[in-house]
């Protein structure tokens, strides 16, 4: 095997494992999101470091293959397509750790009584970043296509969300911190769909060669 083809094996490798433990985070997530289980947040959270190590890793790794091989054509986008990947996957990480920080403020308050439905937006927020590094994976561009619609069902649901919240907080000021914990995770969730979607549209560009990104819906 080449050096280069051993170094893109080996990148591969490790942006799936990354992948992998992002895909596992959000999944804990989601249920969490049913449970406020602060034993799953604290997971979460113990987590945050070793993603945060690979990423740089990962770019570390990105960075030495363009400089020592000058990969061109297939081999030059799929390192790009890591780069960008990685440092999306590591924002998605974030955000999960904001959700986990804030199931810990909410685990020992009263639930907030309202039409929002959180876990619903945690499962697809999840299967978003799950279909995502599918399509990275495979390097299945269908797959990539199908992030994209389910990013208009997420998006809907956050815009209920804050409008729910808007008019809970009006009717009951004394549960505005709660109330705004919800909004926020629902913000992070819909960030997660973003980005997952980021990661979407560079599969397509790579395997299609089409531009997705600030097009009109």
């Amino acid at each position: 095997m080449k050096h280069l083809e051993r170094d893109l094996a080996k990148l591969s490798d490790h942006i799936s494992e990354l992948s992998g433990l992002v895909v596992d985070a959000c999944e804990r997530a989601s249920v969490m999101l049913t449970s406020f289980d602060r034993v799953l947040a604290s997971e979460i959270l113990e987590r945050e470091e070793q993603i945060n190590e690979m990423e740089v890793e990962i770019e570390e790794e990105c960075l030495k293959v363009l400089a020592l091989h000058q990969p061109v054509a297939a081999d030059l986008r799929f390192v790009i397509l890591v780069l960008k990947v990685n440092n999306d996957l590591e924002r998605i990480g974030d955000q999960v750790v904001n959700i986990a920080e804030r199931v810990n403020f909410l685990a020992d308050k009263d639930r907030v009584v309202s039409d929002v439905d959180l876990p619903r937006m945690g499962e697809i927020a999840a299967r978003m970043v799950q279909n995502s590094v599918q399509s990275m994976v495979f390097r299945d561009s269908s797959v990539a296509r199908e992030v994209l619609s389910m990013d208009d069902d997420l998006d809907a649901l956050h815009a209920q969300c804050y409008d729910n919240m808007k008019a809970v907080m009006m009717a009951q000021p004394t549960i505005v911190p709660p109330a705004v914990s919800y909004l926020t995770i629902s913000s992070n969730l819909e960030r997660i769909g973003d980005l997952a979607t980021n990661i979407a549209e560079e599969v397509i560009f790579m395997e299609e060669g089409e531009v997705i990104r600030h097009q009109e819906s």
